[in-house]
């Protein structure tokens, strides 16, 4: 059975890393949204606790 060629496992290599990158740069920025759009909400919703009265 014949070894793979050096060259095509290192450009495998890559393009692996790359879309791990890619992944990894998806999951951070849409963690982010997530955690600014709960931020919002609760400040919303305590504003309207204080306009209230509460």
């Amino acid at each position: 059975m014949a070894e793979p060629d050096k060259n095509t496992l290192a450009e495998n290599k890559k393009a692996y890393l790359a879309a791990q990158k890619r992944r990894n740069l998806a999951i951070g920025l849409s963690l982010g949204a997530f955690v600014l759009l709960v931020f919002i909400v609760s400040v919303v919703r305590m504003a309207e606790g204080v306009a209230a009265g509460h």
